[in-house]
């Protein structure tokens, strides 16, 4: 296989449809992320990708929270914050470095992350080579070339693709996807509206604060979240955003936040019976790393308490990355607030294997 520099999103669309035979198979060389800092999968190698995904994003502040990395350490957070400065983590994706590690973010919310093998230490001007494969990087796109000759790219704004032997993602500017991966949930509103079950998708809750909508935001609605089922990890996850869920600095449920778990918990039981349900929070970078660590994790034990009392006998992995696995910029190029991004790194994930 040629030595491929760039693929662009265009390329990601085409080679998501040419490998649709492969979306079934699980790919036993990666690890399925779903945002916790403790999970992980026992057939990983050190080298080996990993697949999440996380997404948010209402706007607002809440400056009691924090960002976050998703090996749970304070350097990680470091390293992701010096990313952000650096101009390679945007409101809608891009990528930063944690030592050897490089992590895709995507603008649908996907995260993408593989060990390279050598330390990174230039985030916009690098090509390197290692036994597990080459990472070139430039001011506007990341590209990693597997030794096993598969390409995954990413650009500043959140587009580009993720390749794997499990399958292929194609994520294009506008946020829609083209995914080799046939199952996953169909999310349904409180009003009866369907999300379909192939493609990643926004649901909202309504003016009232008392029905979910799938699709097209009503009006004087509020974005609740996302729920993306396109992984190359054969996994589905819906991502709650926090200022939907909690008040300012809060882990106690607003009325509005506990309807959107409901319906959540409808959505999803026909899915994850049987399976371990993955609950992660996630803060944005205001306050210390301790207190994020911990609103992160009250928020998450909120949402399960929910979901516990909806499904009964689910099996729940509650943790929290409280702010160190960021899917937005906390700042700006110049180190100056960035209250959008924030806004989109405060959520809470629930995620599951679809097999």
């Amino acid at each position: 296989m040629k030595r491929i520099k760039s693929v662009t999103a265009a390329t990601a669309v085409l080679a998501a449809a040419t490998l649709l035979s492969a979306c079934n198979q699980q790919d036993e060389g990666a690890t399925v992320d779903s945002g916790s800092s403790t999970q992980a999968t026992s057939q990983a190698s050190s080298a080996a990708p990993s697949t999440s995904s996380g997404s948010g994003g209402s706007t607002g502040s809440d400056s009691s929270a924090s960002t976050a990395p998703s090996s749970g350490s304070a350097a990680a957070a470091d390293g992701a914050d010096s990313a952000s400065k650096a101009g390679t983590l945007t409101n809608h994706g891009g990528w930063y470095a944690e030592g050897s590690k490089i992590t895709f973010v995507y603008n649908n919310g996907i995260r993408y992350s593989v060990d390279t093998g050598s330390p990174i230490t230039d985030l916009q001007h690098t090509k390197q080579t290692s036994s597990a494969g080459t990472l070139t990087l430039t001011p506007t796109e990341a590209t990693w070339l597997s030794a096993s000759g598969k390409p995954s790219t990413v650009d500043t704004k959140g587009s580009g693709v993720i390749a794997d032997s499990s399958g292929v993602i194609g994520v294009l500017p506008d946020g829609s996807v083209s995914c080799a991966n046939k199952d996953g949930l169909q999310f349904v509103g409180s009003d009866g509206t369907k999300g379909a079950a192939s493609k990643s998708g926004l649901f909202y809750v309504d003016k009232t604060g008392k029905k979910t909508v799938v699709g097209k935001a009503p009006v004087g609605g509020k974005l609740a979240g996302r729920y993306v089922v396109c992984n190359v990890g054969n996994t589905s996850t819906v991502d709650l955003n926090a200022d939907v869920l909690f008040a300012f600095g809060s882990a106690k449920l607003t009325a509005s936040g506990k309807q959107v778990i409901d319906q959540t918990a409808k959505s999803i039981k026909s899915h994850v019976d049987g399976k371990t349900v993955a609950v992660v929070g996630n803060t944005d970078s205001k306050g210390s790393d301790a207190f994020n660590q911990k609103l992160g994790l009250k928020r998450a034990n909120a949402v399960a308490a929910v979901l516990r009392k909806d499904l009964p006998g689910v099996k729940l992995k509650v943790s929290s990355n409280g702010e160190r696995q960021p899917i937005a910029a906390n700042t700006t190029k110049d180190g100056s607030d960035n209250p959008a991004g924030r806004a989109k790194n405060r959520r809470v994930t629930i995620s599951w294997a679809n097999h």
